[in-house]
């Protein structure tokens, strides 16, 4: 690079390859606008130094860090105005904002600079710095006074930095004031500072500064005697220039200065302020004790003198009603005269503290008033419970001067020779005066009672036994004083002047009262209870007809006394449908009962009434449903009963060897109905169609059909009915007896079978 204007600063060298021509002529427009700013900026030391040089123009840089120009400043303590109009780059092409315009600085020994762009036009404008050397970023800022772009950095000696101008956004653009600093502020100015208790306030003026501003000030307190410390620091945008200083010592003498400082460093201390000697405040207040004399007596008078630190030291000069008593000493913070006396009157009150080292001086004043002595009437306590027309109560009462004490009343007593007179009913208000004299204050007592109304007591016995429905009682209740009684009821029962009558079920409470009246209390009310009982009902059944099993049902009619529903039910051998008609389920005792739940007022009550149930014979037949010379096998056959037991079972068996065809369960109305087919396998000879069933009361009722098979399974017989010829017949299971003696045998029993075409059979041993 080569050295361009004064000391310090220097331009990049041109490219090997030079630039095109009109590349060239605006390098050399800049440079030329370069000289002559610095041209004006020396000349403008020469008139106003040492105030730093500023161009009057803005100044445009190089559109790239390879063109960018010398910094048009005489040294970096100086500002000129730049702007990036006409410069259109991104973020990031040229350097890390956009639309820069470059500047470039050699510096020849190594600094600290802080540099600020202040935006100029348009105002506000939001701008960019950055710092670049040898292709390296340094440092940037965008954001730091608003808007506006401040930043620090430390420049080598000989090392060439390029620095730009730009904006945060690809529009922004415009002229700001480019600021250089490398120096300290100079010292604060106008430095004060006044006393307060251990403590002091302190304040300056700003100092002169370039770097950006003042970033902080620092307080330095010395003691007498002592070292200089830093006793307070402050900072801010921009920082407050006063504080109040805490911490020191009363009675010591400080000396305070103060230092300014910016992003370079601290400035020199202030010129100091000196003998500052911090004291305590202090007030001065009187009292007396008593607080309000008395005429003739002593007392005495109090002078407190109070600092922030703690009870005052030393002497107060106090004036009593004129009189002075200097030099009185402070003891614990207060100062006392004693024995005082005055006449009654205002009296005058005086006290001066001149302070001490640590602690300032005060005064207070006021005045005491000084009274009659006083005196106290002690009045005995009136008795509790007075009544009207009770026991006189005699007043007892004194004063302390010992001067007579009197006594007035009013209210609902009087005062006759010093007696309590009970003349009425309310307060009662009695006072016990002394008037005083020149010396003594008047005094008096009052007690205020009440006069409570006579008693008096009701007589009332207990109530009678109560039922519902039954008539009305006279109650009988008396006052002891005469009074007429009156009653009330709740409950079951209501009164009627002195007729109690019960109206429900339940507890009846029944009370008396005396309600006193103007001169006599209510009496406590007696309160008698009761329960009144329900009443009893009956239940009525009419005649029963007699239920016969198998018959038509028959109407059960029951009534309750009073008409309340009635609930019927039955025991036995008979039933009850819904509609309350009883049908007979077997033969046997029925019994029926009527109850009636009662109700809220009525208790329950119940009948009942029983009769015989009749039935017809329990009967019970079997057939057999097919014809003669056909196989028996898968013969239909069937068994019914009638007049049997409900819920008993009527069975269908086929003999000789038992084989079950088929069971039923015996209806409500005592029938029943089994079919079937005869099985197969049944040997040839006799067989027996068994059915078997359960009578009304409890025996066996039982039905047999014999029929006759050939050897191959045709029907021979049924009963009386049989083929014109039977062939011999073979045994069958357990009714054989040989073979001729078996068909004999069977002859026999077919005949004596075709003599009957139906027959019942009742057994109880079963087949």
């Amino acid at each position: 690079m080569t050295a361009h204007g004064s000391p310090g600063l220097s331009t990049p060298s041109a490219p090997a390859t030079g630039p095109r021509p009109a590349t060239v002529r605006r390098r050399a427009a800049e440079r030329w606008r370069a000289v002559v700013a610095l041209a004006v900026s020396v000349l403008a030391l020469v008139s106003v130094a040492p105030l730093p040089a500023s161009a009057t123009a803005a100044t445009p840089g190089g559109a790239d860090r390879g063109s960018a120009v010398p910094l048009p400043v005489p040294d970096l303590d100086s500002s000129f105005a730049a702007t990036n109009e006409g410069v259109f780059t991104g973020a990031g092409s040229t350097g890390v904002w956009n639309n820069i315009t470059w500047f470039t600085y050699t510096p020849a020994q190594s600094v600290r600079v802080f540099i600020r762009a202040t935006s100029i036009s348009p105002s506000g404008w939001d701008n960019t710095l950055e710092v670049w050397t040898g292709g390296s970023l340094v440092t940037n800022n965008d954001d730091f006074y608003g808007l506006d772009a401040s930043l620090t950095v430390n420049l080598q000696a000989g090392t060439t930095y390029q620095i730009g101008m730009g904006g945060y956004s690809g529009g922004s653009r415009g002229s700001a004031t480019l600021t250089f600093a490398t120096r300290v502020p100079s010292p604060p100015l106008a430095v004060q500072a006044a006393f307060g208790d251990a403590s002091a306030d302190v304040s300056w003026s700003a100092p002169a500064d370039m770097a950006g501003g003042v970033t902080s000030y620092t307080v330095l307190c010395t003691p007498e005697g002592g070292a200089e410390t830093e006793c307070a620091t402050l900072g801010g945008t921009p920082p407050q220039r006063s504080t109040h200083v805490t911490g020191l010592t009363n009675g010591v003498s400080y000396t305070f200065r103060v230092t300014a400082s910016n992003v370079i460093g601290p400035s020199d201390p202030s010129e100091p302020v000196t003998s500052i000697v911090p004291k305590a405040a202090s007030t001065t207040t009187l009292s007396t004790d008593p607080a309000t004399p008395v005429s003739g007596q002593p007392y005495d008078v109090h002078v407190t003198v109070e600092a922030d630190g703690g009870p005052a030291t030393g002497t107060v000069d106090v004036t009593i009603g004129g009189v002075v008593h200097a030099g009185v000493v402070l003891v614990d913070g207060v100062a006392t005269v004693t024995g005082r006396t005055d006449p009654v009157g205002t009296v005058t009150l005086a006290a001066t503290y001149a302070g001490s080292s640590t602690i300032d001086g005060s005064s207070g004043s006021g005045s005491v008033t000084v009274a009659r002595r006083p005196q106290t009437v002690t009045f005995d306590a009136l008795p509790a419970g007075l009544a009207y027309e009770g026991t006189p109560v005699v007043l007892q009462a004194s004063a302390s001067s010992g001067l007579p004490v009197t006594f007035v009343a009013s209210g609902a007593c009087t005062v006759t020779d010093g007696s309590l007179q009970l003349s009425g009913v309310g307060p009662c208000e009695v006072t016990a005066s002394q008037a005083g004299d020149a010396q003594t204050e008047p005094a008096q007592a009052t007690q205020t009672v009440d006069v409570a109304r006579r008693g008096q007591v009701v007589t009332f016995g207990a109530l009678p036994t109560l039922v519902y429905g039954q008539g009305a009682l006279t109650l009988v209740a008396s006052s002891s004083v005469g009074l007429p009684v009156t009653f009330s009821a709740t409950g079951a029962c209501t009164v009627t002047g002195t007729q109690l009558s019960v109206t429900g079920v339940g507890p009846c409470t029944v009370t008396a009262t005396q309600a006193g009246d103007e001169l006599t209390g209510p009496a406590t009310s007696v309160v008698r209870t009761g329960s009144v009982a329900k009443r009893s009902q009956s239940v009525t059944i009419e005649p029963l007809v007699v239920p016969v099993f198998g018959g038509q049902p028959s109407t059960v009619s029951a009534r309750s006394q009073f008409d309340l529903p009635v609930t019927l039910s039955v025991t036995g051998a008979c039933l009850l449908d819904e509609a309350g008609r009883l049908t007979a389920v077997g033969t046997g005792l029925c019994v029926v009962t009527a109850s009636a739940a009662g109700d809220e007022l009525t208790l329950p009550g119940e009948a009942t009434a029983s009769v015989l149930a009749v039935g017809p014979d329990s009967e019970v037949e079997a057939t057999l449903n097919r014809e003669l010379g056909r196989l028996a096998e898968g013969a239909p056959v069937s068994a019914r009963g009638t007049g049997l037991r409900p819920g008993s079972v009527l069975t269908l068996e086929v003999h000789s060897t038992p084989q079950v065809i088929g069971t039923a369960i015996v209806g409500a109305d005592g029938t029943a109905v089994v079919t079937g087919v005869l099985p197969a396998g049944l040997e040839g000879g006799a067989h027996r169609l068994i059915a078997v069933g359960t009578s009304l009361d409890g025996t066996p009722a039982q039905f047999e059909l014999p029929f006759q098979l050939a050897a191959d399974g045709t029907i021979l017989q049924i009963q009386e009915r049989s083929l014109p010829a039977l062939p011999a017949l073979a045994a069958t299971g357990a009714d054989g007896v040989g073979a001729a003696g078996a068909l004999g045998a069977a002859w026999l029993l077919l005949g004596a079978a075709l003599l009957v075409l139906r027959r019942r059979w009742v057994a109880r041993t079963g087949a």
